[in-house]
């Protein structure tokens, strides 16, 4: 069977607006205007974001414990935003028994379950072999993560809104659909 790895934001949702919520957590309301500055320029990375505004100077490691922390507290609070659901996801949930699903994503492990748990996926996935900053610390664009995939999952397609993404499934030598 024909394994489909998904990348999630760009590709299933937007994370943006989960994760300016949870910079706005750990950095203050009042910065929702620097933060965005900082967005416009290009920088997506929110430690990069986060070391850009904060006072505090913290290793990733410490951020990513606040980030999780601040996403969890959120979470229990119910203010996270709503969740879009891109146009591929009703194609997902029409073709679950056709396919296998996975995901490679660099983002938290914490985030990446609410997120496919709105958008009706959680059991779609095969959670126990996808991959997120818990399991893999590097990008995909290493090829590293879409290697462990495929390691698992010889016959596999990634599909993508990410260049770089590519870049990684070039390295791999996994097919791959940029949308």
């Amino acid at each position: 069977m024909l394994t489909i790895i998904c990348d999630i934001d760009g590709t299933l949702t937007d994370m943006w607006p989960i994760e300016k919520a949870i910079l706005l957590k750990l950095l203050g309301e009042n910065k929702t205007d620097e933060i965005e500055k900082i967005k416009s320029s290009g920088i997506s990375d929110t430690y990069a974001i986060f070391s850009n505004l904060s006072k505090q100077k913290i290793d990733t490691e410490k951020y990513f414990t606040k980030y999780n922390q601040a996403f969890l507290k959120l979470k229990m609070d119910k203010n996270l935003p709503k969740i879009k659901k891109y146009p591929i996801v009703n194609w997902i949930i029409r073709n679950k028994n056709k396919y296998d699903f996975v995901y490679a994503t660099g983002g938290q492990r914490e985030e990446t379950l609410f997120v496919l748990d709105k958008l009706n996926l959680l059991s779609t996935f095969d959670l126990e072999n996808s991959i997120d900053k818990s399991v893999c610390p590097y990008s995909k664009q290493t090829g590293i993560p879409l290697q462990i995939l495929k390691n698992k999952y010889p016959n596999c397609i990634l599909i993508t809104d990410s260049e770089s993404d590519c870049v990684g499934a070039k390295i791999a030598k996994i097919p791959f659909l940029k949308i």
